[in-house]
């Protein structure tokens, strides 16, 4: 089920509850128009009913009324938390699912940002649908009751106020590619502002720091220029539609006047009529302010529309053909990495990382992968790894794998120690074995201390990998933060853990290691 879909029928099932209890409402506020009805014969001497006796009634009414405003606004905001929720959960679980090629141009990173943003505005705006319910309820309540009261009236307000209405709402909708490019313009700045920190932190260089400060700049002067055009117009739009209900209010009245004149209506039903046009005024005048609201709805459920498709259909190559797909399979428990005619680039590339690449590499011994930089060793990993998809290949390959990235990021570390602890509840002889690994490399105080270095990232990490379930760990530069002096001593210390547990290890490195570490290796060159 699509998205689109979903939200159709959820939104089905919310005006369905919410339904009933507006329409109770909108009978509650019939009834106060009764009530000012019967003030007026009572005033007039046309009924016998005790002042006393009105007022206790209208006091019920108005408590009714009040009980079914929070009803019907309960059920409203439920289903909006309900649904944004679910938006939000959709939005996590294809991000998680999307194809890596998605994130190797620019215009991916922005589909996803700007798919962030519509889940944020989809909330903020989503509860424009109830408030139309409630507003075209009204009317059908309504009506009848001002046709019965002042047909002539009732005519000419729907002859001079609904085209006008009709008129804005197209002039609305007209601002949508605005909604929507506002959003890409956020989710591009967002991006901006994410690597501007990372640099800020990281990089010194004078003019490249004033250089992405000014485009942060630029971008902000767009967004300010962008989005106050667009709701200058949203606010000119509104203005006008609450100026047409003044002026259509003294025409009303000039009209009123008119047929008060010629005996068509007395004191009385001008305010009945009053009355009724003011109850059902609130409703209908806040559905055509929040017209923009619901244009701003349905951009964002554009770009989630978009953000779906994202990735679905395999993008075709540079000479135009789609590539053929991968076939993956599960290896032997004996067999470790098949790869024959494996083909990958990046997308927007213009040549392959791997044109025809054939590997075929035993679990007997931990793999160490050396080539000079930018033949693909890093990428190779990822695939591996699942974090990138072969164009085409035939590959049989463990499924299974921990990863420990060169630009090692880490989870939170609370997961680590949840890890460590099952490990101790559940198997203690691979416990034994983290323990010696440990106090080796000194990890003790680094579960529980903030600011890591990279070093000692790296260290966390190689604990990860062995704590982990996976039988296959593939290291990408993992020393490369560490000391010189300490690499080697960790290196084995990892190996040799990892040979107790049964784990089979592909590291990547530049490291020179001395001939009696390197003889534990198959060396592999690209």
């Amino acid at each position: 089920m699509t998205l689109k879909i979903w939200l159709k029928k959820s939104l089905k099932g919310g005006v369905a509850r919410f339904l009933p209890v507006a329409l109770l409402a909108s009978a509650a506020d019939a009834g106060v128009l009764w009530g000012v009805r019967s003030f007026i014969e009572i005033i007039g001497g046309k009924t016998d009913v005790p002042l006393l006796a009105w007022l206790a009634g209208m006091i019920v009414l108005a408590l009714l009324r009040l009980f079914f405003l929070f009803g019907k606004s309960k059920i409203s905001e439920n289903w909006l938390y309900g649904v944004s929720s679910r938006v939000q959960a959709f939005f996590l679980h294809r991000l998680r699912n999307l194809p890596p090629n998605v994130f190797h141009t620019p215009k991916g990173e922005r589909e996803v940002e700007s798919a962030y943003e519509a889940t944020v505005v989809l909330q903020n705006n989503g509860g424009v649908f109830f408030q139309a319910v409630q507003a075209i309820l009204q009317l059908v309540v309504f009506l009848p009751v001002l046709f019965y009261i002042s047909w002539p009236l009732t005519l000419f307000l729907f002859v001079v106020i609904v085209p006008f209405v009709a008129l804005l709402q197209r002039k609305l909708h007209r601002l949508g590619p605005a909604e929507e490019s506002l959003m890409r313009l956020r989710s591009d700045f967002r991006g901006d502002l994410t690597l501007a920190r990372r640099l800020f932190r990281q990089w010194s260089g004078r003019d490249e720091r004033s250089g992405i400060s000014d485009g942060l700049l630029k971008s902000v002067r767009r967004l300010r220029d962008e989005g106050a055009s667009a709701a200058i117009k949203k606010s000119q739009l509104s203005l006008w539609a609450e100026t047409v209900s003044v002026v259509a209010m003294v025409f009303v009245l000039a009209f009123c006047a008119l047929l008060m004149g010629r005996g068509y209506m007395d004191a009385s039903g001008l305010v009945l009529f009053a009355s009724a046009v003011l109850l059902c005024y609130k409703p209908v005048k806040e559905c055509a302010r929040v017209m923009p609201q619901f244009r701003a709805a349905m951009s964002a459920l554009n770009v989630l529309e978009k953000f779906e498709s994202l990735g679905v259909v395999d993008a075709p190559s540079v000479d135009g053909a789609s590539h053929a797909r991968a076939s993956i399979s599960e290896g032997p428990a004996g067999e470790g990495v098949v790869v024959r005619d494996g083909r990958f680039r990046y997308e927007g590339a213009d040549q392959d990382v791997f044109g025809g690449l054939d590997i075929r590499w035993s679990r007997e011994r931990p793999v160490l992968v050396r080539g000079r930089n930018g033949v693909g060793k890093s990428t190779f990993l990822r695939l591996l790894a699942g974090l990138e998809r072969w164009n085409s290949a035939e590959v049989s390959a463990p499924r299974d794998v921990f990863f420990v990235a060169q630009d090692l990021e880490l989870p939170p570390r609370w997961m680590l120690l949840r890890l460590i602890d099952r490990v101790k509840a559940n198997e203690p002889e691979k416990m034994a074995v983290l323990e010696k690994f440990m106090m080796t490399a000194g990890l003790a105080p680094l579960l529980e201390k903030q600011g890591l270095s990279g070093g000692e990232r790296a260290r966390v990490a190689l604990l990860w990998a062995l704590a982990s379930e996976a039988l296959t760990v593939l290291l990408d530069e993992p020393f490369a933060s560490v000391s010189l002096g300490d690499r080697e001593p960790l290196l084995v210390a990892y190996l040799d853990a990892a040979k107790k547990m049964g784990k089979w290890t592909i590291i990547v490195s530049h490291d020179v290691l001395s001939a009696e570490v390197e003889c534990i290796f198959k060396t592999e060159c690209f």
